[in-house]
């Protein structure tokens, strides 16, 4: 519209993204979990509709360096008792 705006920028597996792609239904979940992520996490209002994955780009601007976690840590744990 020509107005600026804030964008963020997530990093996907290209195997995860490539599954996402196959299935339009599990694409609308992945980002609306993702959004309502970047929602909590930076206390920010997301418009949860009118996304764009870019088809000619992998992203816009410049890309920094990503670390990746030698040993996954469990997102779920069972709790004793």
């Amino acid at each position: 519209g020509g107005r600026g705006c804030t964008a963020y920028d997530v990093v996907v597996n290209s195997g995860f993204f490539r599954m996402l792609q196959a299935d339009p239904l599990y694409l609308e979940f992945f980002l609306t979990v993702a959004m309502e992520g970047l929602s909590e996490k930076y206390g920010v209002e997301l418009e949860l509709t009118g996304w764009r994955v870019l088809r000619n780009r992998k992203f816009l601007g410049c890309i920094s360096a990503q670390n990746i976690r030698a040993q996954p840590r469990p997102h779920i744990q069972e709790l004793p008792g």
